[in-house]
């Protein structure tokens, strides 16, 4: 197979064409919000949210935990909702659920009600990314997929590098809640930008061009749904529990300043941020799995090396493999489905079945990484495991892309 697979029918006709450029800004914020700040806000002041509600890793690990589950449940029932409703309507709906949720936390005073949140904000966040799966395929032209999705999947990193912003001016006691005041407008705004950039008129979830609903069965059928499922819960077991403990590491492992917490998320940011332009750039003109293939074995070895040189200096570098394999590779998944798979809806149930399975592997990952942490006081074992399955992955990267054939 060289090109694409499909179920049965062909793609649907796309829809008025946008330019590249303000797409790809524009689900950058849109993925910033939802994914940046939904899934790494917390985990940048966990140290300081600790404090304040006097819980210990585990049980705010358990927080953490609370907002995958949902997570996973979101990207489960996601398409069912985006084969009903508009896809610029269920956008909207998505940021604003998000924009309440990060409202609501600026006063919560217990663990379980800033679990109660994340579980919120989290059980949206991956229909935002299968509504920017599809909305990018419909209005972008086929030829600058791989950059703009890459881009758009590198607004996690941009929200790592806020999140690092946040980290560094709101590093007193119960300032963190202004962090999350701020990106409450921000979900507004980005609302507000995507009402101004997508085309007018309704864009449709419709995609079954059989006109039956399609089944995970049947992306899990085809190879490259197989490829983005799998690929989606390596990343998730093994990117999820680092940068869930990152700044806690910083400051409990290594007597890390709140400088040197914001310096983790801005290297992660910034490094995912470039190779999501390179790495989409270079999808577009050669194989997605050997892309992904390479930025993972990066992200294993510093790994190895972090628990190897067990310093900050190793965290740097982990933070910095990180970057390489994380914000890059969700887009890099998104363009390999649409690439392989002709049929939207799916390309789309491959998507999302990665992200279920993601959720829910890296909620287990990342409770017995909090109680690990809350037991023996260290993230060095955690490390260990984390860099072993990396290797892992990489491997089976290598064996897939090796069969791929060649173009002739």
């Amino acid at each position: 197979m060289t090109g694409t697979e499909t179920g049965s029918g062909t793609s649907p006709a796309h829809l008025k064409r946008v330019g590249s450029g303000r797409v790809a800004v524009l689900f950058c914020v849109v993925i910033m919000v939802t994914h940046g700040f939904g899934n790494g806000l917390v985990p940048a002041f966990l140290p300081r949210i600790a404090e304040q509600l006097e819980s210990g890793y585990g049980v705010l690990g358990l927080a953490v935990a609370s907002g995958l589950m949902a997570y996973g449940l979101g990207a489960a029932i996601g398409v069912k909702v985006i084969d009903r409703f508009p896809l610029q309507a269920i956008l909207l709906a998505s940021l604003a659920v998000g924009a309440a949720g990060f409202l609501v936390i600026v006063w919560v005073d217990s663990a379980p009600a800033l679990a109660g949140c994340v579980a919120i904000i989290s059980l949206v966040s991956p229909i935002s990314w299968a509504v920017s799966v599809r909305l990018i395929a419909s209005v972008v032209e086929p030829s600058s997929h791989g950059r703009v999705m890459s881009v758009a999947g590198a607004g996690a990193g941009a929200g790592g590098g806020v999140n690092g912003l946040f980290v560094l001016l709101f590093a007193e006691p119960g300032q963190w809640r202004w962090a999350f005041f701020i990106a409450s407008a921000v979900a507004v705004l980005a609302a507000l930008a995507a009402i101004v950039v997508l085309p007018g008129g309704t864009i449709s979830g419709a995609g079954s061009s059989s006109g039956r609903p399609r089944a995970w069965r049947e992306a899990w059928s085809l190879r490259a749904g197989r490829t983005v499922m799998l690929v989606s819960v390596a990343l998730g077991v093994t990117g999820f529990p680092f940068i869930s403990y990152m700044s806690a590491t910083a400051e409990e492992e290594f007597m890390g300043s709140a400088l040197a917490m914001a310096v983790l998320w801005w290297v992660a940011s910034s490094v995912g941020l470039v190779t999501a332009v390179l790495a989409g750039l270079w999808s577009d003109r050669a194989s997605p799995v050997l892309v992904i293939g390479v930025i993972a074995l990066t992200y294993t070895t510093t790994l190895t090396f972090f628990a190897i040189n067990w310093s900050y200096g190793g965290l740097l570098a982990a933070a910095i493999g990180f970057g390489l394999f994380n914000y890059p590779t969700w887009g890099l998944l998104g363009h390999l489905a649409g690439q392989r798979i002709t049929e939207p809806a799916l390309a789309l149930r491959a998507v999302s079945g990665g992200l279920t399975g993601a959720a829910f592997f890296a909620t287990g990952a990342v409770i017995l990484t909090g109680w690990w942490i809350d037991q023996a006081g260290t993230f060095r074992i955690p490390a260990i495991v984390l860099a072993g399955l990396g290797c892992l992955t990489a491997i089976w990267l290598a064996t897939e892309y090796r069969r791929e054939p060649r173009p002739s």
